[in-house]
């Protein structure tokens, strides 16, 4: 009898034995996968932050919250089981082809300590506009961008002895900002280390860049446009860039410019009031219309003295292949629709039908 009580026990402990292995298997086979790189295909970059002081607990925290480890757990498990009791703050850019052991290392030896910034220059924005979003991202004094960017002293000392097309225009008396129009709109991307942070050179050098790149391609049409100079050109496709979004109607609208410009006749631009103001609304009054500037189209001849927004590369080209029309006048609807004109009585008969449209909107 004892014998036979002696086997079932030996054999339930065998079993019981077997459970725990085949537990502890499946559990390391769960532990172990848990350590492996999250997506292999995905190497896209994820900017992480690891603050002074984060305890590995943190860490793990942290790398779960950007999808570049698992389990949080598991992380911390690991690290500690490897000593990982030295790291190195800052902030990296990891991606989700690291496993476990690869981030850990990283964060013990300081690798891949950089970021990638971004700074989006949307087609139209201001001098002002932009500035913002340089100090936002690169974390510097808006007030500080803005002076330096309209202090002819540094902008010849920085830029104007780098591209060409920086003529004495840009310095004309009266222009809020002599780079006004030539920072090119486009998504900039900045690598950032300990050794090279995002100063205010770095940034306005990448624009420049791409304006002179516009400005090489279209060379033989710039030396031969009627206008005389790549500024005015800017300064009138400034002017098509905030009036019309779509490439119809921008090449429709230089036309008008010119033909206006031909006959002495003032451009009278409600957005050069707006520029003037320095604000993105239509709350301007007969006032602010009244007000001379060398920007004010209203008052003034011509083309503004400068550029009043960064224009897109289809407001550029808009101005150098314009459509051909004897319109002199044009008149735009909230909902985008541009209505044009050859004589006065015309024009006045659209506006008299549309504008309580506005007046509606705001």
């Amino acid at each position: 009898m004892i014998k036979k009580h002696w086997r079932l026990l030996s054999a339930i402990t065998i079993i019981l034995i077997a459970m725990i292995a085949g537990a502890a298997w499946g559990f390391n086979r769960y532990y172990a996968s848990l350590l492996t790189p999250v997506n292999q295909k995905n190497n896209q970059s994820i900017s992480v932050n690891i603050p002074s002081g984060a305890s590995v607990k943190d860490i793990g925290r942290i790398l779960e919250d950007k999808g570049l480890v698992r389990k949080a757990w598991a992380f911390e498990f690991y690290a500690r089981w490897n000593h990982l009791n030295n790291y190195r703050s800052g902030t990296y850019v990891f991606n989700q082809t690291m496993s476990a052991g690869q981030l850990m290392n990283d964060l013990e030896n300081g690798k891949r300590h950089e970021r990638i910034l971004l700074v989006d220059v949307r087609q139209g924005m201001w001098v002002s506009e932009i500035a913002q979003q340089m100090a936002t991202v690169a974390n510097l004094d808006k007030k500080d961008i803005l002076k330096k960017l309209s202090d002819h002293t540094y902008v010849k000392a920085h830029y104007a002895g780098k591209y060409t097309f920086l003529t004495d225009e840009v310095f004309a008396k009266g222009i809020k900002y002599p780079l006004e129009g030539y920072l090119a709109p486009g998504n900039y991307r900045f690598k950032v280390t300990s050794k090279t942070p995002l100063t205010l050179d770095r940034m306005i050098d990448q624009m420049l860049d791409q304006t002179e790149r516009t400005y090489k391609s279209y060379g033989s049409q710039i030396k031969v446009n009627k206008l005389g100079s790549f500024h005015k050109i800017l300064a009138m496709a400034s002017l098509v860039e905030q009036e019309a979004p779509k490439d119809k109607d921008r090449r429709l609208i230089a036309g008008v410019f010119y033909n206006r410009l031909e006959q002495k006749k003032r451009l009278e631009s409600d957005t050069t009031v707006i520029y003037n103001r320095q604000k993105r609304n239509r709350d301007y009054t007969l006032k602010d219309i009244r007000k001379d500037t060398p920007y004010n189209t209203y008052t003034r001849t011509g083309l503004p003295v400068g550029p009043i927004g960064a224009p897109a590369r289809d407001a550029i080209e808009a101005v150098l292949n314009p459509t051909a029309s004897k319109n002199l006048f044009f008149y735009a609807r909230p909902n985008g629709k541009i209505y044009y004109s050859k004589t006065y009585q015309e024009h006045q008969a659209i506006v008299a039908k549309y504008q309580r449209e506005w007046s509606e909107k705001s």
